[in-house]
């Protein structure tokens, strides 16, 4: 476990000693409220907390979450860059920690340092607490974050030339239209359809392929054994907003007036991808559940060419483990060579 050491304190008691000073700043359990013209000094004061916290932590920090900002930045700005997008979006938290990971920690810190001013927690709670949010949060964002570079990587790998957006017709009926931002989840809305999110020209392969990144429990509301009494109404099919491990589907497009509808809950049909990727850390590779999970959306989508999972921390130098009929690993890292095996099933 990650030691915080003492130095937060001393901040924080610069912070409080700054509120006792100004008794026009109010603060109870149940309300803040702090005068305009104290604000920015109060403020400099609370985020110094939050930084020498994040600052002690990170200096415990494996060089991942380094590696993976750097990575991620590189090709984010490549794809932006190559195909004029306007960005590549992510949530905010995400994005903050993906950018800049001190400065995205620190985001995570703003409620739980104002509990303590408050007086709801006491410092010791606080310092617990504040190094669990730390821990699990660099832990859930690493590997949300490893997902969004995969991604990223293995679009890079196809050598775009195009991309373009896709709607629904007056029909419903998938068309193409303008692409301006890339978020991975978002798709036209629609409260049955789930499409591709975009199209890219490969020009390595020289055809056209339909990106989709569900969330990966979404996928498993694809399959309905049998017609619901009550058809829904409310979901739209956008799931950018979601924290939470996604999938990658890839399919040739052979006729842009013919783009695959890869799932209608309401009529119940599935037309799989030609690929499926998932990714999982070494560990999980072990873990029956995660395995069974993998399967099950491998069974409800059937992928033409199976199901790649890349593998984000491999700590061997093995290349490709068949894990079941049509799933295999792949031991990726950051070594974004190590994905032309899963690229090269589309030759």
């Amino acid at each position: 476990m990650m030691s915080i050491r003492s130095l937060w304190k001393e901040k924080y008691k610069v912070l409080t000693d700054y509120t006792e000073a100004n008794p026009e700043i109010y603060i109870d359990v149940s309300e803040v409220s702090i005068p305009r013209h104290l604000r920015d000094t109060f403020y400099q004061h609370f985020d110094a907390v939050r930084n020498t916290l994040v600052e002690d932590f990170c200096n415990s920090l494996p060089v991942a979450a380094d590696t993976l900002s750097e990575n991620y930045c590189q090709f984010e700005k490549e794809l932006v860059e190559l195909l004029r997008l306007e960005r590549i979006e992510v949530p905010v938290d995400l994005s903050s920690f993906l950018h800049n990971p001190k400065q995205g920690l620190v985001r995570v810190l703003y409620n739980r340092l104002f509990e303590l001013v408050q007086g709801k927690i006491t410092m010791d709670e606080f310092e617990q607490l504040a190094e669990g949010d730390l821990n699990a949060t660099t832990a859930n964002f690493c590997c949300l974050g490893y997902e969004s570079w995969a991604a990223l990587a293995l679009i890079r790998s196809l050598e775009p030339d195009q991309f373009i957006g896709v709607d629904l017709d007056q029909d419903y009926k998938p068309c193409t239209g303008e692409l301006k931002k890339i978020a991975f989840g978002r798709q036209f809305h629609h409260v049955a359809k789930r499409i591709p999110e975009f199209i890219l020209h490969s020009q390595k392969f020289k055809k056209h392929m339909a990106v989709k990144m569900p969330l990966a429990r979404e996928v498993e509301t694809y399959y309905i054994p049998f017609e619901p009494p009550v058809k829904p109404k409310k979901r739209t099919g956008d799931t950018s907003y979601a924290l939470d491990s996604r999938v990658l589907f890839l399919s040739v497009v052979a006729d842009l007036t013919d783009i695959p509808v890869f799932a209608d809950i309401h009529t119940r049909k599935i037309k799989g991808p030609d690929l499926m990727v998932e990714f999982m850390m070494e560990q999980e590779l072990a873990d029956e559940d995660a395995l069974a999970a993998v399967k099950k959306r491998t069974e409800i989508m059937k992928p033409k060419f199976g199901t790649c999972i890349v593998v984000m921390d491999p700590e061997h130098d093995a290349q490709i483990e068949k894990l079941a009929e049509n799933i295999e690993a792949f031991a990726v890292g950051f070594d974004q060579s190590k994905l032309q095996p899963i690229i090269d099933k589309f030759a």
